[in-house]
């Protein structure tokens, strides 16, 4: 056993070993490596724990194909997972956000695979992710590498219940609690806020295009995004920028941060 891990390192892998599935291996063997301190005495530890987890992974990858499964690809600024006991409203919601018709019925489990849509805010395209409320580990998988997960709840012990099948599959995604009863603005509003992004146009000659930035972002990252080379041949930047109603016009270099709405023209040496 590996010298000073903590005790979750060892829970860890109580789960893996009780774990029926190759999807749940991994995710208990990826949670091993991440929990395993890392010392000379460790090498030989992590070096094993790798190459089972790569022949897990391998053999994921091989049953899929035989199979005819298809993962869900990221699209999109982000990608949004939606979660919720069944019956929560987690269809309808997508079906309000999206341009995707997930099947909605009066009974329970209606949603049997995920279920995809593209939320648009302000030209911004945003992927949504139904994951079904049987949570299946390969389902649950998704969210690991999501950008954040929506948790839609009823009440304090659906929340509760949430969070611990969060914890047991190792899910450190950014959450978000909603009421299935909130608007559609309110719902884009929040998902948009919680992404912490920042809504910034490119200006071309005369053309407006929106771009989705992390708040704090510099002008480098902005021009980055465009093309590398316009950070190599950047000369300045003029900005048009509202402040109590009034725009003001700024000349700027790359390490300045941009702020929400701004308006950015690049202009090159």
């Amino acid at each position: 056993m590996p010298v000073n891990a903590p005790m979750e390192y060892f829970k860890a892998e109580e789960k893996f070993k009780q774990a029926k599935t190759t999807e749940q291996k991994i995710v208990c063997l990826e949670e091993m490596i991440s929990l395993l301190p890392r010392h000379h005495g460790s090498e030989n530890m992590h070096a094993q724990l790798k190459s089972r987890l790569a022949k897990l992974k391998r053999e994921s990858i091989s049953s899929k194909k035989r199979s005819g499964r298809k993962g869900i690809v990221k699209d999109g600024e982000a990608q949004v997972c939606i979660l919720g006991k069944t019956m929560s409203g987690k269809s309808t919601i997508l079906s309000k956000l999206t341009d995707a018709r997930p099947r909605i019925a009066d009974h329970p489990y209606t949603t049997t695979k995920p279920e995809v849509g593209m939320m648009d805010y302000n030209g911004i395209k945003i992927q949504l992710v139904e994951i079904p409320s049987t949570f299946d580990s390969e389902h649950l998988s998704i969210c690991r590498t999501a950008d954040l997960i929506i948790f839609i709840i009823a009440d304090d012990r659906e929340k509760e219940e949430l969070l611990i099948i969060k914890k047991d599959n190792f899910i450190r995604t950014n959450h978000l609690f909603i009421d299935a009863n909130q608007s559609v603005d309110d719902f884009r509003n929040k998902i948009w806020d919680a992404l912490d992004f920042i809504l910034v146009y490119t200006r071309n000659k005369g053309r407006i295009s929106p771009m989705a930035l992390k708040r704090g972002a510099k002008l480098k990252d902005f021009a980055f995004r465009i093309h590398k080379d316009f950070v190599r041949h950047f000369r300045f930047a003029q900005i048009w920028r509202k402040t109590n109603g009034n725009t003001r016009k700024i000349q700027a270099g790359l390490e300045y941060n941009l702020q929400d709405n701004d308006v950015v023209e690049l202009h090159m040496k």
